[in-house]
């Protein structure tokens, strides 16, 4: 009964205090359709967002606007934050991370004047993505919807 399995599920944390949200939902398409891969979306209450699980930062675009974060599973998270947020460069983000730094659930990645992007670009969405490539037959269970506390478990990748 799983006594000598050493995988585990993965258990990933909500980024950020708000509503989760069907990726389908996204106002845009690549992020809808899963062209990036499956995971799901949040309507962040506040401009925090931490990891949302343990890894290191493969990626932290110069802009703030999206994280890369690759656990030692080998499962590589995507948080981007707002459509069209990197034509910002920036503006309205306080990135807190560097990129190939390793990063614990819960490590502040980003502080976001949202109030100042929302008028800006078309939506605050925010997608967390698993990437294709990277899940290697693994399968994404949510285990939350609608409103969410930063930190709550919210999926498990298994």
């Amino acid at each position: 009964m799983g006594l000598f399995t050493k995988d585990k599920a993965l258990e990933i944390m909500a980024p950020v205090d708000g509503e989760i949200i069907e990726l389908s939902k996204v106002e845009d398409e690549v992020f809808a359709e899963g062209m990036l891969g499956e995971g799901l979306a949040f309507i962040p209450a506040n401009g925090k967002f931490y990891a949302p699980m343990d890894g290191t930062l493969v990626t932290v675009f110069p802009s703030g606007h999206a994280y890369g974060i690759k656990n030692k599973s080998g499962v590589e998270a995507l948080l981007h934050i707002g459509m069209d947020t990197v034509s910002l460069d920036g503006e309205g983000f306080d990135v807190k991370v560097k990129q190939d730094k390793k990063v614990m659930a819960g490590d502040l990645l980003v502080e976001v004047d949202l109030d100042l992007i929302a008028k800006k670009v078309p939506s605050i969405q925010t997608p967390l993505v698993f990437t294709s490539e990277s899940m290697n037959g693994k399968k994404i269970e949510i285990l939350k919807t609608g409103k969410v506390k930063q930190g709550e478990a919210i999926a498990k990748i298994v």
